[in-house]
């Protein structure tokens, strides 16, 4: 699979790196989760197969992609990801995200709803609620306190794994909390509280959606998810084997549940 990395620089000092898997006529752009990155994609980009070309960004402040001077927001990482639309020549895409790049797909979606085919929203939620939005800010503040990161990080990597986070041994776990703690606290308090915005960029008329979720989610219950889906419509409601980072635990699951969905749209615009 041809795989290759690219930089694209902001006037305020940010970069946004970002990922290319395969060369294939359908375009699909994924955007990671909180403190991960864009390679996280590469075992799926590869399950979904040749006919692909997946497009993964590190948001700023991620991966290797810095933060600059702009403020972090979901519209700022919106405008990125269209900027490398742009430098792809990308006219239309699927967009898909798990956790925090679900609800970057949906400001997307939101700003740039002309070149939207499609979203996928994976383990992710399309509103806050103010007692969701009261939880989120005091976890903001709790990780950008004195060592705030390493006393959360065992919860965090809980909400994210589950019973696996035990195991040290772990390989995707042990590179989750790497990450993590390599973000800091500055960065991933700033986009705790980004996400708490994301249902500004609801939208009247959604493109085709498919919410997924992983049967065993310690983050993002399935409550929330059957809520998205209600709040779409027209959405399908999907579920895999796998905790909240489902599309990363098992990607073969996840593109087995995927295909059939991205098979039913029409690609033969742009």
């Amino acid at each position: 699979m041809l795989q290759t990395k690219n930089i694209l620089r902001d006037a305020d000092g940010g970069t946004v790196v970002y990922h290319r898997y395969g060369n294939g006529p359908r375009v699909l752009t994924a955007l990671h989760s909180l403190a991960l990155d864009g390679t996280w994609y590469q075992p799926l980009a590869a399950a979904l197969g040749e006919q692909y070309t997946v497009l993964a960004p590190d948001f700023r402040g991620h991966g290797e992609s810095l933060v600059g001077g702009a403020e972090i927001s979901l519209a700022q990482v919106a405008r990125d990801v269209n900027a490398m639309w742009e430098a792809e020549n990308v006219e239309h895409s699927v967009i898909m995200g798990i956790s925090l790049g679900g609800m970057v797909a949906q400001a997307v979606t939101g700003s740039y709803p002309d070149k939207v085919r499609a979203q996928i929203l994976m383990a992710t939620r399309g509103a806050y609620d103010q007692a969701a939005a009261t939880a989120t800010t005091a976890r903001s503040a709790e990780v950008r306190a004195e060592g705030g990161m390493e006393a959360v990080q065992d919860a965090t990597m809980f909400r994210w794994f589950g019973e696996k986070s035990n195991n040290p041994a772990d390989e995707l776990v042990k590179r989750a909390r790497a990450q993590f703690l390599n973000a800091g606290g500055e960065v991933i308090g700033s986009y705790f509280e980004a996400m708490t915005r994301v249902g500004d960029f609801a939208v009247d008329t959604p493109p085709p959606t498919l919410v997924l979720g992983g049967d065993d989610d310690r983050s993002t219950s399935r409550a929330v998810l059957e809520a998205l889906a209600a709040s779409i419509p027209g959405a399908e409601l999907d579920f895999a084997t796998g905790g909240h980072l489902v599309a990363f635990e098992n990607p073969e699951i996840v593109a087995e549940r995927l295909s059939p969905f991205l098979d039913r749209l029409s690609w033969d615009r742009g």
